[in-house]
């Protein structure tokens, strides 16, 4: 029914007439293009009834009986047209329901003692515009968030993203076509974790969702000692049947072309509690150039790869903790741009804090320029925001050109 129809969505985009114990008087006009969509004929037979049932009342009629210019309703009667539109056989879920089932669902999350922060307080700010008769974007999708972003809070080692999605959404490839964007989105919203410049593969990572393993390449003077753990697992998790082996210490100095420390190698070795070759650790942004440094005997180089994941962060931390006693300078060499200097301020908060750019100057930028590359204006707006002292030369020169270097430049 037409009309039946006007008034309901009339009521559901109102701040509280679709709200239960809402009352009042309402009018709606009828325009022609109520006539050209429902057809005279139809409409003025249904307004008829709907009078005679005392669900509305003509208020005005252009021509009595043929022509109608404005109806009243009242807002208690709400439910009687969801019944009439009911009858008619279609799905009408009020909206008072809706908000309901909505909300109830997120309290209910938020019951099951979800430890990680910034997903209560997106729940919480879900809630809030619920309460205010505002529905999620793709809300018919909630369900499937919610159950995700439970699986996140349970996390605790990094997991196969396809694994995931089989896990909580018992298909493979569910969470990376249904899913994936949406909590990408969140997580930059309300994770203080998450930098405004990470790619989605980079979010995912942080959130331990990874679309392979994890791989820490470094190259220099560690000593690391790997555990037996018990029964030696793979990747996958899954237990590997023989015979465990004892805990060994390995000097990785050896591989003077590097090494790459895989997701159960960060998750079951340890860092020996002496490292008396260590005398500087360099992060280096690029494969290319973290390839080609040299291998130095007191130089850890480590390639970051941009942000390094938790997992990555919690080794590289031990690391420093282990370090404390000693006599040793962090450094970072990254890209000439803003998102180097991005990671560079990542790698100082949150693992390095004593860390100092490495060939990250004006000396260096100016070798390069003829490499320089044509910033666009947004991205020259942001990097006058940095705040970071030693940056504060190469940002004044970087605005004068206008050009910002990738490391790679430094191998021409």
């Amino acid at each position: 029914m037409y009309i039946v129809d006007k008034i309901i969505n009339k009521c559901e985009k109102s701040s509280r007439d679709w709200r239960s114990g809402a009352s009042g008087r309402r009018t709606i006009q009828i325009m022609q293009s109520d006539y050209d969509r429902c057809g005279k004929s139809v409409l003025i037979s249904e307004v008829k009834e709907l009078e005679f049932r005392g669900l509305i009342e003509i208020e005005k009629w252009v021509t009595r009986g043929s022509d109608v210019d404005i109806i009243a309703f009242r807002v208690e009667k709400l439910d009687k047209f969801y019944e009439l539109a009911k009858s008619e056989g279609r799905m009408v879920w009020p909206k008072q329901e809706r908000v309901d089932y909505y909300r109830g669902m997120l309290e209910a999350e938020l019951g099951k003692g979800i430890e990680k922060n910034w997903i209560r307080e997106y729940y919480r700010y879900l809630i809030s515009r619920l309460d205010k008769g505002n529905f999620p974007k793709d809300v018919e999708k909630l369900e499937l968030y919610t159950c995700c972003l439970r699986g996140i809070d349970e996390l605790e080692e990094p997991v196969y993203k396809r694994i995931f999605s089989k896990k909580y959404l018992n298909n493979s490839k569910k969470f990376e076509k249904e899913v994936q964007g949406h909590l990408i989105s969140v997580a930059k919203k309300y994770w203080d974790e998450i930098e405004e410049d990470m790619d989605d593969k980079t979010v995912l990572s942080q959130l331990l969702l990874e679309e392979y393993a994890q791989e820490l390449e470094m190259k220099g003077p560690l000593r690391l000692i790997i555990e037996s753990g018990g029964k030696m697992q793979s990747e996958e998790g899954t237990e590997i049947e023989g015979e465990t082996p004892p805990d060994q210490e390995i000097d990785i100095s050896a591989f003077i072309y590097g090494v790459t420390l895989n997701s159960a190698m960060l998750k079951y070795s340890r860092i020996a509690p002496k490292q008396p070759d260590i005398r500087r650790i360099i992060t280096i942004e690029n494969k290319a150039n973290f390839v080609s440094v040299p291998y130095d005997p007191h130089t850890l180089y480590i390639f970051s790869h941009g942000y390094f994941s938790p997992k990555e962060r919690e080794f590289l931390k031990k690391l420093a903790y282990i370090l404390n006693e000693e006599d040793v300078g962090y450094y970072h060499s990254g890209d000439l741009d803003y998102g180097g200097i991005k990671i560079y301020e990542y790698i100082k908060k949150r693992i390095f804090p004593e860390l100092r750019p490495y060939l990250m100057d004006v000396e260096t930028y100016d070798r390069y320029l003829e490499y320089g590359e044509e910033a666009p204006e947004s991205v020259l707006k942001k990097i006058k925001t940095v705040g970071l002292p030693e940056f504060q030369g190469l940002i004044g020169r970087m605005l004068e050109t206008g050009l910002m270097i990738e490391q790679e430049s430094f191998l021409i």
